[in-house]
């Protein structure tokens, strides 16, 4: 029985995120086995209640992360640094129920929580034909063809922009996408009036690979890049507003480690539902519609900037929902399945800087460091 998946799990008595290992259908928790400290309790330990602990632990990486990390400290691959905390994990005692894990996230109840939260996302966009299509014709824009020939073509500049740098701009297995309670604007790019509108999101289905910080692919998982794509069709000046905000990228419960750089063929499908639970819109894709293969589009983004251990890029989508489903509204139910992946259901609400719409997991921890150096004090 091998390891094939890591996952992350919210652990409600140690009121801490753990790393999960997943092969042969069976879940072992392997924080309690890995062969490291983790960097977040030592932190917790050292800083006790610091007005600075909040801001620092934000820093810190979570354990997905902090695997990777030690990993290229070690000079070796992140299934080799494993596989031995893998067995003592398997032989340590009964397995965990998915199932009674994949629930609403709760601070009080164990639940599978994204299978990372990278210290940076990244994304790629228009690496489908489907996409570049369905883009024109929203926005009227000869730009997105533009690109998508120049990687399928010429296998030159892909379009690549940031998704995340918090962990408040990603939500995993049913948390809620962001929907952005802002309006668009009251003239179309002709100057003529037209009514404002909430601009909520759109889905973007898609594949997303995790890479070491020398830019080699490590694994893959499913995700969610979403889109205020009311406010990209005004203006492709307004990219940054429309794929940068709280909840804004949606990552799946397991990470798939797989050596494969080029092109892992998976196929994926996404099925959405109402607030009654009837489905608006259903779609399935194949990675291997992807223009370049995906070791060069990381390339590429790697070539300017350097990489974090643990960069997650998410791989373009090629499944534009239009008519009612272009744009998710509260209450609404996304459901991105995949043989290979698994499953990764979530939900919609509005959310704003004040309100992320999701559980913070760094605020939670710190919570717990702030509970802790309560508890130290009365005893003393």
């Amino acid at each position: 029985m091998a390891l094939e998946f890591l996952g992350q799990l919210w652990n409600a008595d140690t009121r801490m995120m753990h790393l999960l290992g997943k092969g042969d259908g069976k879940i072992f928790d392997l924080t309690p086995h890995l062969p490291y400290p983790s960097v977040r309790s030592q932190l917790r330990g050292r800083m006790a209640a610091a007005a600075a602990g909040a801001l620092m632990l934000e820093s810190i990486a979570f354990p997905t992360v902090q695997a990777v990390m030690e990993a290229e400290k070690r000079g070796v691959s992140l299934p080799d640094l494993l596989a031995p905390v893998w067995e003592q994990a398997a032989d340590g005692g009964a397995d965990l129920s998915e199932a009674a894990l994949s629930v609403e996230p709760d601070g009080v109840v164990s639940h599978l929580a994204p299978c990372i939260i990278p210290l940076r996302a990244q994304a790629f966009g228009v690496t489908y034909e489907n996409s570049a299509l369905e883009r024109e014709a929203e926005g009227d824009k000869e730009d997105y063809r533009y690109i998508y020939l120049s990687g399928s073509k010429r296998q030159e500049r892909c379009e690549v922009f940031i998704k995340g740098t918090r962990p408040n701009h990603f939500f995993g297995p049913h948390g809620s996408m962001g929907l952005r309670s802002d309006l668009t604007n009251s003239v179309d790019i002709k100057g003529r009036p037209k009514p404002r509108e909430t601009v909520l999101a759109g889905i973007e289905p898609e594949l997303a690979a995790v890479t070491y910080s020398n830019g080699r692919i490590l694994g893959y998982t499913l995700a969610n890049d979403v889109s205020g794509n009311m406010i990209e069709n005004e203006s492709i000046l307004y990219l940054f507003q429309a794929k940068y905000f709280v909840s804004c990228l949606g990552i799946g419960p397991w990470l798939l480690l797989s050596d494969e750089q080029a092109n892992p063929a998976i196929e994926f499908g996404v099925e959405i539902r109402d607030e009654n639970g009837r489905k608006v819109f259903e779609g399935d894709t194949d990675s291997r519609l992807i223009n370049m293969p995906i070791e060069k589009l990381v390339a590429q983004a790697a070539s300017h900037n350097p990489l974090y251990p643990g960069e997650l890029f998410s791989t373009g989508t090629n499944m534009v929902p239009g008519d009612e489903a272009k744009v998710i509204r509260p209450g609404w139910r996304v459901e991105l399945r995949s043989e290979r992946l698994g499953t990764f259901t979530h939900g919609a609400r509005l959310v704003s800087a004040e309100d992320p719409g999701n559980l913070d997991y760094n605020a939670l921890e710190y919570e717990a460091l702030e509970y802790e150096a309560l508890e130290y004090e009365t005893i003393e």
